[in-house]
């Protein structure tokens, strides 16, 4: 009985050193995960498409297409409508075509707190000569495309000049496998491109998707914000790499 005991006994302290190993070794993978060294390093990869100046060159990195998702928001007071523009691209692998859709909404919120969105224009886009353009061509409907470039085309990302901005916060998911890192950024170039009177630091975020850091993929979203008590404006591109899903 004696010997029975203590089997059962060293197999109950083996099976704890165990769990407290694989605890310590879960702790010790998010805390590198959080780190600013893992984060930034996985968002300076976006400096493989910051900036593509001809959309079309992303088929070579994305052989499979690819899917370009901008948005831009804008509030002017606190009881203005926001205005926002998305448009939305898909890059097709067949013909090597890039087009897709805007739409422009405006949001408010009711007396209770509800959110009531409008559309206001839908119209169908493409991406040619290095431009984008309206389907329609309606002087009036033009007005609508905002920006004949999306901020890919203009924005340079590198490592280099990662490490020299301010990082205001960083976090890693355990829940969703995703990171986020926001910096302090002051560009001009960027701020005209939001219309901005230009001098505020803006916060910058790049959203890295679960697909990026557990399965190569490329899947990013990268955010500007500028707000203070009187408006906020906002902009945003998703990138993501399109897989066959047969794989």
């Amino acid at each position: 009985m004696k010997y029975e005991k203590g089997k059962y006994m060293f197999k109950k302290r083996g099976l704890i050193v165990l769990l407290v190993g694989f605890f310590a070794l879960t702790l010790a993978g998010c805390n590198l995960k959080s780190s600013r060294r893992f984060i930034e390093g996985k968002a300076a990869e976006l400096s493989k498409v910051y900036p593509t100046e001809n959309l079309e060159d992303l088929f070579e990195k994305f052989p499979e297409g690819f899917q370009i998702i901008s948005t831009e928001s804008r509030q002017e007071t606190e009881d203005s409508p926001s205005i926002s523009f998305e448009i939305t691209l898909n890059g097709s692998p067949y013909n090597k075509e890039i087009t897709g859709e805007l739409v422009k909404r405006s949001a408010t919120t009711d007396s209770k707190g509800h959110l009531q969105e409008e559309v206001l224009v839908q119209e169908k886009v493409y991406y040619k000569n290095g431009s984008l353009h309206l389907v329609s061509d309606s002087e009036e409907k033009i007005t609508n495309l905002k920006h004949p470039k999306l901020l890919v085309q203009l924005f340079t990302i590198s490592k280099e000049e990662l490490k020299k901005l301010k990082v205001k916060q960083k976090s890693y998911s355990p829940e969703t496998g995703s990171a986020t890192i926001t910096y302090q950024l002051n560009n001009k170039m960027v701020e005209q491109y939001m219309g901005l009177n230009g001098g505020n630091d803006l916060d910058m975020s790049v959203n890295i998707f679960y697909e990026t850091i557990h399965k190569n993929d490329f899947g990013y979203s990268l955010e500007f914000r500028d707000k203070n008590d009187y408006y906020y404006s906002y902009y945003s591109e998703v990138i993501l790499e399109k897989k066959n899903e047969e794989e």
